[in-house]
């Protein structure tokens, strides 16, 4: 039988890869390339694994197979060999997609969540890899294995996340909020589990995690939750500087008293107007309190209640007393 070369010549998405060939002869070669490990098998037993490099068929060469050379010479007949070729290269490749019933406890309702990213993963032990993942197919493709390790994603985030809820520390209108809390905490779980399948997580990313869907009722809970923090933000915002603008018509009367009677300006900063002592204030240091009316300021124009044009004047006057 004519001496051949084997060698990987798969396409490229193929990440196990049985070569056709069957019947080596002695004095034939096996090619392993540098991101590749070759298995070499009789009768489903495996009986070598070559790293990377030149193996040349012959005795005392490959442990394992001399005797399968001793009867090819005796026989004068080529040893029966299955090549299998697995890649060790990281891959980027794996991009991953579920859907699940997530039940919130404080509102009771049961709603589809779904959740995408993606995981770097490399095939660490290429015979556990074999044994447990590979089987009796004749090869193996990327979209193959991210189909058979889904499951293991969809268990461990559901998981998570129930426990989150149950916790009190989540619910499903927050569900959004924890990316990276929920993508450390799946990637400690389910790594143990492809370890078992001979295979290494290097990284594993969510990417997004939501609500699915127009169930109504979410969308109207949803809706009066966002309307309840609304109110909430302008109420906060109109007690801080309820006591700023007290401040600026006690000012404008000062103002005014002043051009009339200096004798009266004084009683009044004396005195106080509407219950504020501004000697006390300017022993607090003037700047700290204009830099209050300025954060107070600020907070009642984001919250809407006051105009663009009315917030610079505002700010203009409070500089102008620096």
């Amino acid at each position: 039988m004519a001496i051949s070369t084997i060698e990987s010549n798969s396409r490229k998405d193929f990440i196990v890869w049985r070569h056709p060939n069957r019947n080596i002869a002695v004095g034939s070669q096996i090619l392993v390339n540098e991101s590749e490990e070759a298995l070499l098998f009789e009768n489903g037993q495996l009986l070598h694994i070559l790293k990377a490099g030149r193996h040349l068929v012959e005795s005392g060469n490959i442990p394992g197979i001399d005797g399968l050379i001793r009867r090819s010479i005796g026989n004068n007949s080529p040893i029966r060999l299955d090549t299998w070729f697995v890649s060790k290269t990281v891959s980027t490749d794996y991009k991953w997609g579920v859907q699940l019933q997530a039940k919130d406890t404080t509102h009771q309702l049961i709603v589809p969540v779904g959740s995408y990213g993606s995981m770097l993963l490399k095939i660490e032990d290429p015979a556990s890899f074999f044994v447990q993942v590979v089987g009796k197919k004749v090869s193996m493709n990327k979209t193959e294995l991210k189909e058979f390790l889904i499951p293991n994603i969809e268990r461990s985030l559901k998981d998570y996340i129930a426990d989150k809820i149950k916790q009190g520390k989540l619910d499903i209108f927050t569900i959004e909020s924890i990316l990276e809390e929920a993508s450390a905490s799946t990637k400690r779980s389910i790594e143990k589990a492809f370890e078992r399948f001979g295979l290494k997580l290097i990284d594993f990313y969510i990417q997004s995690i939501e609500v699915i869907g127009d169930n109504p009722e979410y969308l109207k809970i949803k809706a009066s939750l966002a309307d309840a923090a609304s109110l909430r933000i302008r109420a906060k915002a109109a007690s801080e500087t309820q006591g700023f603008y007290e401040q600026e018509r006690t000012l404008d009367a000062l103002n005014k008293a002043a051009e009339k009677d200096s004798n009266v300006a004084g009683n009044l900063i004396s005195k106080g107007i509407g219950g504020n002592d501004f000697r006390n204030q300017e022993s607090k240091g003037l700047d700290g309190n204009i830099k209050e009316k300025l954060a107070s300021l600020k907070d009642l124009y984001s919250s809407g209640l006051i105009s663009v044009a009315e917030y610079e004047k505002k700010k203009q006057d409070l500089l102008g007393q620096i």
